[in-house]
């Protein structure tokens, strides 16, 4: 879906973030619409736990939904953004703009949950250049925003 609505490469790099994100970091978790979460709900419940776990420590949660997406996402260390399946590519693409002007990385619910849950290399096979930056990013470092 992250092909669809978004930029996948971009997704990558921006779950390439997880693992510079320290105790205390500053996360958004935001979603396309306003749903009415539920129980185990994926945004608010599931990521952050997991994002929780692969870091070792507390980091800080903020959501937001439908159209309160922050015109300034600097204060943010990581933005996890639901797969907007309600929306058409053009406004998920002018979200990921808003963040790659501030330098604040972008990705999105499935390729966050892969990388947190250790199945990322896998879930990527079928997506060759997503897999090569990966891999690229591997070798050599996070790639330099700008």
């Amino acid at each position: 879906f992250a092909r669809y609505r978004g930029d996948l490469l971009e997704f990558v790099r921006g779950a390439l973030a997880i693992d510079h994100l320290k105790p205390g970091d500053h996360i958004l978790v935001a979603e396309a619409c306003s749903h009415h979460p539920i129980g185990e709900d994926i945004g608010r419940v599931k990521i952050p736990r997991w994002l929780t776990q692969y870091v070792g420590g507390k980091l800080e949660f903020s959501h937001v939904q439908g159209h309160d997406f922050p015109d300034d996402v600097t204060p943010y260390d990581l933005i996890v953004h639901c797969g907007a399946c309600m929306w058409n590519r053009r406004e998920m693409l002018s979200r990921m703009l808003r963040c790659r002007k501030a330098g604040v990385p972008i990705t999105n619910y499935g390729v966050a949950i892969a990388y947190s849950l250790g199945i990322f290399e896998r879930a990527l096979q079928p997506f060759p250049a997503a897999l090569e930056a990966f891999h690229e990013y591997r070798k050599q470092g996070p790639p330099v925003s700008g």
